[in-house]
């Protein structure tokens, strides 16, 4: 297994990193499960969001897993907000109409149009698994690589759907995870297998900034997910559902240290309230 310090290298360096095995079979096979029940309930529909709220019980060890939040505080500060997320299955398409195209080439949002080799925090960053191995029938995740360091266009039209000369294919195993820097420009690829592929989002964004599901629906609230958190004083998990209480004072802080020795401070302050509290 490698060290988060490996992995912090391995995300800055090429925009991802991959989590091998990180969600067991019994997480994927009860997610399969209530995606089945989700597209009956809402006429064959295969996209959900905001999927905290319809199965909060189910989706909160994945979205609080603590190898996923240790790695991001190290990425973006101790200020990892759930944005988004996300529980949908792609449809299988014909070889032919596959043949020479690709899902649609982009970076996530609040990215920007990064200057020739300079790297910076990202505003947001995706946790990314697929329930079935990404066999080439399945369809690979394709990335360019180092993409977040590079000025790298792509023309709107037939370009954005069409294989990159500069393109790798990841072939992830079912339940495995990678985290994806947002500046890092990506694709899915078709769906050939006969089967529905399933994928699964986590989408964390910076706390400061506005989160796209609603984390006060009356099944998290009935959950008490926030207020088991304050009650704590868990503040990476308040955080997580939109309650940053920390926020205004660490965004204000003067900025006389680097980014990563201040975080560090902050996270194990953190730690430590949690820690006196329990």
């Amino acid at each position: 297994m490698k060290k988060i310090t490996d992995h912090l290298v391995e995300y800055r360096e090429n925009g991802f990193t991959v989590f091998p095995g990180l969600f067991s079979d019994n997480q994927m096979q009860e997610w399969r499960k209530k995606h089945t029940e989700l597209m009956s309930d809402y006429d064959q529909r295969t996209w959900f969001g905001n999927m905290l709220e319809y199965a909060p019980r189910l989706m909160w060890p994945a979205v609080s897993h603590p190898i996923l939040l240790d790695f991001l505080q190290k990425v973006m500060g101790p200020f990892v907000q759930l944005d988004n997320l996300t529980l949908a299955a792609f449809p299988s398409i014909t070889e032919d109409n596959a043949n020479g195209v690709v899902s649609g080439w982009h970076r996530d949002r609040w990215a920007h149009l990064p200057q020739e080799g300079v790297y910076t925090t990202p505003l947001a960053s995706n946790a990314i698994s697929y329930l079935q191995d990404l066999t080439d029938d399945f369809g690979p995740l394709r990335v360019i690589i180092g993409s977040h360091r590079k000025p790298i266009t792509i023309e709107e039209g037939e370009s954005r759907r069409r294989p990159h000369p500069d393109e790798t294919l990841i072939h992830m195993k079912a339940g495995d995870v990678i985290v994806t820097h947002n500046g890092l420009i990506h694709s899915g690829s078709p769906n050939t297998s006969g089967q529905l592929r399933y994928f699964f989002s986590i989408y964390y964004n910076s706390s400061w900034l506005k989160h796209t599901d609603n984390h006060n629906g009356p099944l998290t609230q009935q959950l008490q997910l926030l207020a088991a958190a304050r009650e704590c004083k868990d503040y990476r998990h308040m955080r997580l559902l939109g309650d940053d209480p920390q926020m205004p004072s660490r965004c204000n802080s003067g900025f006389l240290l680097a980014d990563e020795s201040q975080w560090q401070k902050w996270i194990e302050a953190d730690h430590q309230a949690l820690k006196t509290t329990n």
